[in-house]
């Protein structure tokens, strides 16, 4: 094989394996949802209003959420009172749902969490096309410019050994 085209070959392995390696870790402290829309299930159990009354956070039930686009949400009521949700009112006894339709940031007011709201993220999923779009968009460039700086020092050793 010719010297420059294994050269080439190691920038581009040298490249993809660079770029592998910090998009898997970038996703894995992101934490981005990796997974299709689904329903996702909030149960208020009996007995939270009177714990919101009293100033304790009911059991199970989390400050904030995270969906991914297409998700419902839906809130059942199991508590002997009826509660709010932003835009939805469940009533005692009943559930209600919301569609999570496009990417944002919400702070909804909610009677059942005891600071008075409740934090939805909805984002795009991270599907595996679009982890290896991110690994081909990183690794390409990134092998170019490794492939030149290697030949641009691999000229300057043989100008030297002359």
């Amino acid at each position: 094989m010719n010297f420059t085209f294994k050269r080439i070959l190691l920038s581009f392995v040298l490249g993809f394996t660079i770029a592998i390696i910090t998009t898997e870790v970038g996703y894995y402290f992101f934490k981005r949802e990796n997974r299709e829309p689904t329903v996702v299930e909030i149960v208020i159990p009996s007995g939270t209003a009177e714990k919101i009354r009293d100033g304790e956070a009911p059991p199970d039930i989390p400050d904030s959420m995270t969906f991914v686009v297409g998700d419902t949400l839906k809130v059942v009521n199991q508590d002997n009172e009826d509660h709010t949700l932003g835009p939805l009112w469940i009533p005692a006894g009943a559930s209600a749902s919301l569609s999570l339709d496009s990417e944002q940031n919400l702070a909804f007011e909610c009677s059942f969490q005891p600071t008075k709201y409740f934090g939805l993220n909805v984002q795009q999923p991270v599907t595996w096309g679009t982890r290896l779009a991110g690994i081909l968009f990183a690794g390409l460039p990134l092998s170019f410019v490794i492939a030149v700086y290697s030949g641009l020092i691999g000229e300057k050793k043989e100008n030297k050994t002359e």
